[in-house]
């Protein structure tokens, strides 16, 4: 009788256990969102590109974001949203201290990008993707666009968004055991284009217009 019991009981508390984990998880990736795309306005205190760098830079290459704030002139909430916003885009790992202050530090250290010649547009262009593709060996992460062009997140990823949406590329998370269990996402991009980058490039001048006029409606370019 008291296993009868019991067992509707504990399995009640495993789905209420779960329910409650996809709710913090969906709740957390909509805020770092919504963070990222709130990051623009910060890039004034401190760009994408040089945060990489300020990280890579310290001692022990970690920063809070009370730290951050001290360092770059914004509010505490803002230094957050811009460590949340790299967070969601796989770019660092996170550590705690016992006042449960958060410390973040890049997953891969920084390196000078390749010496490419891309485009004065503020957005990433066909061309100029395929060029970063090709100098990183198909494989591209948030970080090498970030260093390598000098333009915001909040640009790159709804570019990248756009791309997966129409097929062009997929984003792929790969753990290594070496490092611990440490994920890391980077693009690739998708067939026909993988085999034929030529394909994607002839189609340069309708996608750079669609992406443009995305762009410019939600406020990421001017």
């Amino acid at each position: 009788m008291l296993a009868a019991v019991a067992f509707p009981i504990a399995l009640f508390l495993i789905l209420l256990g779960a329910a409650v984990l996809i709710f913090l998880t969906v709740f957390l990736v909509k805020w770092g969102i919504q963070a990222m795309m709130n990051t623009t306005k910060t890039q004034r205190n401190v760009t994408d590109a040089e945060l990489i760098k300020l990280l890579d830079g310290q001692p022990d290459g970690l920063l809070s974001p009370h730290q951050l704030a001290e360092l770059t002139g914004m509010t505490v909430s803002q230094a957050r949203r811009r460590f949340s916003a790299f967070h969601v885009a796989g770019m660092l790992h996170s550590s705690y201290n016992n006042r449960a202050r958060s410390f973040y530090g890049l997953k891969v250290p920084y390196s000078e990008p390749p010496n490419l010649e891309l485009s004065p547009d503020p957005f990433l262009t066909v061309e100029d993707m395929l060029q970063l593709f090709d100098a990183y060996g198909g494989r591209l992460t948030v970080q090498d666009m970030l260093l390598a062009t000098k333009l915001p997140l909040a640009v790159l990823m709804r570019e990248m968004k756009h791309f997966e949406k129409e097929g062009v590329v997929q984003q792929l998370t790969s753990t290594t055991a070496a490092y611990s269990g440490v994920t890391s996402k980077f693009f690739v991009l998708q067939e026909p284009y993988r085999s034929d980058p030529g394909a994607f490039q002839a189609r340069a001048g309708e996608v750079d217009l669609e992406l443009r006029t995305i762009l410019r409606a939600e406020d990421l370019i001017v």
